[in-house]
């Protein structure tokens, strides 16, 4: 159905409620959001933006395994927008990680800010669940 990953589909399903990608807040910090772009081959994109902390990581890794059981084979985390996440976040990157292992399926994380890729890389999760720069190096690779 899509080509390449910067084919996107016309009005692609949200969760949470969120319109897309909204703009920052007046404090700065963008709500949270989960916006699912499925693509062809299985490839699955879940774009998150705001926090990814106890009050929504159940939203987060509830998403993922629902796009796993549905059958996506390559599911891309795009923390672009992400602007916090603390263990319960990484604690559903896990929970995503073994479910998509289990039926053959793999995720990757692709976009993390500076900071928050050094606090990923210093938990040592970057040697089981890669982490790319950019979704269309996640989706490629």
């Amino acid at each position: 159905m899509f080509s390449n990953c910067h084919d996107r589909p016309a009005s692609p399903p949200h969760r949470h409620g969120c319109p897309g990608i909204r703009p920052t807040t007046a404090s700065g910090i963008r709500p949270f959001c989960i916006h699912v772009t499925r693509m062809d081959g299985g490839r699955v994109v879940l774009a998150v933006t705001g926090a990814v902390d106890w009050a929504n990581a159940g939203a987060l890794r509830a998403t993922a395994l629902e796009e796993i059981a549905a059958g996506a084979r390559k599911l891309v985390l795009d923390f672009s927008f992400l602007s916090f996440w603390d263990s319960s976040g990484m604690g559903a990157v896990a929970s995503a990680y073994r479910s998509a292992t289990d039926v053959g399926a793999s995720v990757a994380l692709a976009g993390l800010s500076p900071t928050l890729e050094k606090t990923y890389r210093l938990t040592g999760m970057d040697t089981v669940v890669p982490l790319h720069r950019d979704v269309c190096t996640a989706l490629t690779a």
